[in-house]
């Protein structure tokens, strides 16, 4: 995949997503159920959501815009604070006079993670004139919906030649639900997680979901937790393992694949490249809260299986 130049844009990347206010809770005794109180060993909070794709860029050094809507609200104003003190760039927020609040309880385990979340509004989509103005390289879109403001930002980015990314995040859609066929080819490269893919197409096997996605998009990337990643680029299939590491939180770690493999995109001189700067990203995300242990550009060597792209 060739990602063109954007002469004169500010951005490589545009980060379209929500944060969250992420309050994770480890070392509880069970899955909470209800008439039960828990206690946890050991508690954090983390900015969630799309900053943690963000966060994952900034540190790896590329040039990205995240677009984002925030309130007056006491959540709002703390993941602004933790964004400049990581110097993620703020030129694409958006700042209401009124509380914004999106926030999620996370309980969290050593295999996988739960949520509580409590958000006040959707988040607003930029039009496609903004991604005129602003012409990034690539879209990276936070979620997935068959709505029509979301596919009119995605012909638009089209019509300029922007590569357009995009995840799943757990919705309800099947490849029989009417629509679904037709965004799937709109979008460039394909996110989903394991879970996420057999859902989607009701098979029982990762490769044979991979297989049916790929009918439709031409690249198609599925995060296999542990197990790495496998993809599919117009007939090419790559499978790369995770790394070896003590798994402390997974919150986040699709978010931060999601940014590396982005970051591999622009960098990397194929596409085992781009899945292996990913597979790095999710693999140390997990070592620490929300996404905190993510690599900065100068890390990356340690952890490649091969010689880094000159």
């Amino acid at each position: 995949m060739v990602v063109s130049e954007a002469p004169g844009s500010r951005y490589d990347v545009m980060v379209v997503g929500e944060y969250y206010f992420d309050l994770i809770f480890r070392g509880l005794p069970e899955v909470p159920k209800i008439s039960a109180d828990l206690w946890a060993e050991e508690f954090e909070w983390v900015p969630g959501a799309a900053y943690s794709t963000a966060l994952a860029l900034a540190r790896l050094g590329t040039k990205a815009g995240w677009w984002c809507t925030f309130g007056n609200d006491i959540f709002s104003r703390m993941i602004i604070d933790e964004a400049g003190r990581e110097n993620i760039d703020d030129g694409l927020f958006i700042h209401l006079d009124k509380p914004l609040r999106r926030v999620s309880a996370a309980f969290s385990f050593a295999h996988d993670r739960g949520f509580i979340s409590y958000a006040e509004q959707p988040e607003p989509l930029p039009k496609p004139k903004d991604l005129d103005r602003v012409r990034p390289r690539i879209l990276l879109l936070q979620g997935f919906s068959l709505d029509e403001e979301r596919r009119a930002l995605i012909q638009a980015a089209r019509d300029l030649g922007i590569i357009v990314c995009s995840d799943l995040q757990h919705v309800d859609y099947k490849l029989s639900t009417p629509g679904i066929e037709e965004m799937l080819r709109l979008i460039d490269v394909f996110l989903p997680n394991s879970s996420e893919a057999k859902a989607l197409t009701g098979e029982d096997d990762v490769e044979r979901a991979l297989a049916s996605i790929a009918r439709f998009c031409p690249t198609v990337v599925i995060k296999c937790g542990a197990d790495g990643a496998v993809a599919s680029s117009k007939g090419e299939i790559c499978r790369v393992p995770a790394l070896t590491v003590d798994v402390f939180d997974t919150t986040g770690a699709g978010d931060c694949f999601n940014a590396g493999f982005v970051h591999g995109l622009l960098n990397e001189p194929d596409l085992r490249g781009a899945i292996e700067i990913a597979v790095i990203c999710g693999s140390l995300a997990v070592t620490g809260y929300g996404g905190r242990n993510l690599p900065f550009q100068k890390d990356l060597t340690k952890y490649r299986r091969r010689e880094a792209a000159i």
